[in-house]
């Protein structure tokens, strides 16, 4: 690792930051979303939040229901589930709201839900209440799990997850640095295949536009595509990079990995607010992409 960065664990990946880079994490399992509750760490604040809840749901009137509000199942550790009709106006779908406990930390998950799969996803929820772990805040985590901030969910199973991580990036506010990782059931066809027509046409019809990379970029055994392109407009200079991994399907261990910089269109007019040259977009690039890997052990 470079001197001045650190590591960061998110979903079954690590990837490696500058020490003064923010984040900014979103994380989803079986496509809904998984929130971590900041400021929720003692079992009377958790108690609390959930009762907020629950209370604004009876106290919200249904059309033909009465309340928004069904019913409560509690699950292991403490954590449980909210259930209510997902609209005021409609009883064909039900919403979830379930509240993980784990340790001195809260995870919400939450999405709407069929009736008819109404019991196996309460029995999925009290599955996922039991697999929770709480992580010491200065280690990198071993073992099998999927990472959402300083939790981990130890589980293998194939599902529909993902995770994204916005970098901002100290002194650069004009530079926009995302990672994402998917599941899928599909595999797209790769960047470059997708590119090849429309990035020929960019490149002879935009004065100004230079191509700095379009070649594969593998990381490790991560098999990759990137392509780096570069203008100057009116003085300033403007970035558009991309890398991408299609992975494979309906595999947890090489899902789809994207990650992509760029610095265009802003109120700032000089490159002040991002990189004086492409050489050191370059190598803050290069050091990202090529920390990028499967955490061990995760899968």
């Amino acid at each position: 690792m470079k001197k001045g960065w650190r590591t960061r664990a998110i979903g079954r990946h690590i990837v490696e930051l500058p020490s003064d880079a923010k984040t900014i994490e979103s994380y989803s399992y079986n496509e809904d979303p998984l929130e971590p509750l900041q400021g929720v760490s003692t079992q009377a604040s958790f108690d609390r939040l959930v009762a907020q809840r629950e209370q604004a749901l009876r106290a919200t009137r249904h059309a033909t229901r009465g309340s928004m509000f069904i019913e409560r199942v509690p699950h292991a550790n403490g954590s449980v589930t909210l259930v209510s009709w997902n609209r005021p106006t409609g009883d064909i779908l039900y919403h979830f709201d379930t509240y993980f406990r784990v340790g001195s930390r809260a995870v919400n998950y939450s999405g709407d839900v069929d009736p008819d799969k109404k019991s196996a996803t309460l029995a999925s929820c009290d599955r996922l209440s039991k697999e929770w772990r709480e992580l010491p805040s200065s280690d990198i985590p071993s073992g099998v799990g999927y990472v959402v901030n300083d939790v981990i969910l130890t589980a293998n199973r194939f599902n529909l997850e993902s995770w994204r991580m916005v970098i901002q990036l100290a002194g650069k506010p004009d530079a926009s640095f995302n990672i994402t990782a998917y599941t899928q059931r599909k595999v797209e066809p790769g960047l470059r295949e997708r590119a090849g027509g429309v990035l020929a046409g960019l490149m002879g019809a935009v004065a100004g536009v230079t191509q700095l990379r379009n070649r594969e970029r593998p990381v490790g055994p991560i098999q990759a595509d990137e392509i780096l392109v570069a203008g100057t407009q009116d003085g300033k200079r403007t970035y558009g990079f991309k890398w991408e991994a299609p992975g494979k399907a309906d595999s947890l261990v090489e899902p789809n990995l994207n990650v992509s910089l760029q610095v265009g269109e802003s109120a700032y007019v000089t490159n002040k607010e991002s990189f004086f040259s492409d050489e050191e977009a370059l190598e803050l690039w290069d050091a990202v992409v090529g920390s990028l890997r499967l955490r061990p052990g995760a899968v």
